[in-house]
């Protein structure tokens, strides 16, 4: 895990462990310890609790309202 963890250094990712879900920027990989970086915060993650791993997908925020259909 942890060298698969350092593979993903700089890039947005989302763990889950033991059902809650982090996301944010992997800025390193030290002991057991994964440092996600997201608005300015970091989130220290014990590497040896994380179930899945996946990089973060951009979401495209939808405009509210109606969409016209052009005929």
């Amino acid at each position: 895990m942890r060298n698969f963890l350092e593979s993903r250094l700089g890039k947005e990712v989302e763990v889950c462990c033991q059902g809650i879900t982090v996301g944010g920027k992997v800025t390193k990989v030290e002991g057991n310890v994964l440092h996600l970086e997201k608005d300015g915060v970091t989130a220290h993650v014990n590497i040896e609790k994380v179930i899945i791993v996946w990089d973060s997908q951009e979401k495209k925020a939808h405009s509210p309202g109606f969409i016209s259909q052009s005929k």
